[in-house]
């Protein structure tokens, strides 16, 4: 192989009820999922034409503290967060018109990611 190919792997607490949240959310579809013990060991997930990994926490990979920040560019980001408001997510900041020329907001999920959803706004 002679390309990289990076791809976000997320450590969660519970990653079955992760990986559902991501395909009620954003429409996500559910890749293959490995357990080991009862736990996920290796899952992936494909949303907007990326795959995204997942596990559940365990002794060796635990929870990071703050969880990561994904950008996700939609077109409707409103529908967006109020979607991932009624799966559990917090509004950190709500969806707005930003100074730099996107309509943006940002939520946290019952996981500690944090999704800042966003979609480009005409300048006039």
């Amino acid at each position: 192989m002679n390309e990289i190919q990076v791809s976000p792997k997320l450590v969660v607490s519970d990653a079955s009820a992760a990986i559902a949240f991501l395909v009620e959310v954003f429409d996500a579809t559910e890749g293959p999922v490995h357990r080991h013990d009862g736990s996920i060991q290796h899952a992936t997930v494909h949303l907007g034409g990326r795959t995204l990994s997942l596990k559940d926490a365990d002794e060796h990979d635990p929870v990071p503290t703050p969880g990561a920040i994904i950008e996700v560019v939609c077109a409707d980001p409103d529908t967006t967060a109020e979607r991932a408001v009624a799966h559990g997510a917090e509004v950190i900041f709500p969806v707005d018109d930003q100074f730099y020329g996107a309509r943006a907001g940002r939520l946290v999920d019952p996981w500690g990611t944090q999704w800042l959803v966003t979609t480009p706004v005409a300048s006039a």
